[in-house]
């Protein structure tokens, strides 16, 4: 066996894999992130941090834009798959495996590939260039190559909002003064930023459409891209369990830098799933929440973003255990797993719809923190869009 094959053979048990989930296809996921864990693999943070692009189900037409825009910034050597139904994950993660290490897959698909890939389409209402040709309805824009929680923008989404500036005076194609007034009294452009709708950890299908004013959101408008007219997804699961909390939990751990408890999360979810005995999962959710409560670095790092008063849940019925910051809905949320555990029943997810009235007024590098916070329902159709497209 030559070098390069046992290099190439090393690389792929090192994988990371950026996975795509449509709406109504959370089982698929599931089953696909144990697969992937099984094998030794990671969960990819960003597309230049990805191997393999794995789409759990069948995206609508601007969904699956947004997917081929994401497969455009994967690195190569690569592959890409798509699953529809749990059963198929497993040969999906050897056609996968197969494919990094063809060394004629991957020289010719390292020809044909562009040598500048399409980083996102403009953003809603940025219509001054000429060249953008008016087409408000191309959102399938992100992923950007950003792997915090910092909203995940990229050069050429901040570039749209720059209007008639000098780009000499603008660092990384980001906008100077020039617009709306900031809280320190400076002038700064208003930016139109789409958030979504295939970033990890996030909804399924969410697509924000934001306005910024410095690096403040202004307003936000919600809309989901789902699955396409005639796909079959998963069979229903119930959105609020001990499994969906879990999941959700894991999701935020994973955002807020603690990967290894983010990690414990997704364990005891497939445990659950797997029909492994509550009484043991409920002992490992105790420990996760123990610790999560003695890290003061967690708290620290969490501690007053994004904020919502009782008044606030009120209003846009939310239950009242929504209120507090994000380190409080993330103790209970893993608290809420437990009392699921015990047969206790559970608030039922809400509409992204609230997300309008949330976020205007939260930093940008606070929003993915606060979307992963909450109990959102991706599959319910929204007046601005439908899951259905």
């Amino acid at each position: 066996m030559d070098l390069s094959r046992r290099l190439a053979e090393a690389a792929v048990r090192r994988t990371c894999v950026l996975v795509v989930e449509v709406p109504g296809w959370a089982a698929t996921r599931y089953a696909a992130e144990l697969a992937i864990r099984r094998r030794g693999w990671r969960l990819a943070s960003s597309p230049a941090d990805a191997d393999v692009l794995l789409t759990c189900g069948t995206p609508g037409p601007r969904l699956a834009e947004a997917v081929g825009l994401l497969w455009e910034q994967v690195p190569g050597p690569r592959a890409r798959a798509t699953v529809t139904a749990r059963s198929a994950v497993d040969a999906a993660m050897e056609q996968a495996a197969a494919a990094l290490l063809d060394t004629g897959h991957q020289r010719a698909d390292a020809a044909q590939r562009s040598p500048d890939p399409a980083m996102g389409t403009r953003a809603e209402h940025d219509e001054d260039d000429e060249d953008s040709g008016g087409s408000e309805n191309q959102h399938a824009d992100e992923e950007h190559a950003s792997d915090g929680s910092d909203g995940d923008m990229n050069d050429s989404d901040m570039n749209d909002g720059g209007g008639d500036m000098d780009m000499d005076m603008e660092p990384g194609g980001i906008p100077l003064a020039g617009g709306a007034q900031d809280r320190d009294g400076l002038e700064m452009d208003v930016l139109h930023v789409p958030l979504g709708p295939v970033l990890p950890h996030w909804p399924a299908g969410l697509l924000l459409h934001c306005t910024l004013s410095g690096d403040v959101v202004t307003e936000a408008r919600p809309e989901v891209l789902g699955a396409a007219v005639d796909a079959v997804p998963d069979p229903p699961m119930p959105g609020a369990s001990a499994v969906d909390r879990l999941d959700r939990a894991a999701r935020l751990l994973y955002l807020a830098g603690w990967e290894a408890r983010a990690t414990d999360a997704l364990r005891l979810r497939d445990d659950l799933l797997a029909g492994n005995d509550d009484a043991s999962v409920a002992a490992g959710v105790d420990r996760l929440v123990a610790r999560i409560r003695r890290s003061w670095v967690l708290r620290w790092s969490l501690r007053g973003t994004g904020p919502i008063s009782s008044g606030t849940c009120e209003e846009l019925g939310l239950d009242d255990r929504a209120t507090g910051d994000v380190h409080d809905r993330l103790v209970i949320c893993l608290t809420e797993a437990r009392s699921a555990l015990e047969g206790d029943r559970l608030p039922a997810p809400v509409s992204p719809e609230i997300l309008a009235e949330l976020l205007p007024g939260l930093e940008i590098g606070a929003v993915r923190l606060l979307v992963a916070s909450l109990d959102l329902d991706t599959g319910a159709h929204l007046s601005t869009g439908t899951a259905a497209r």
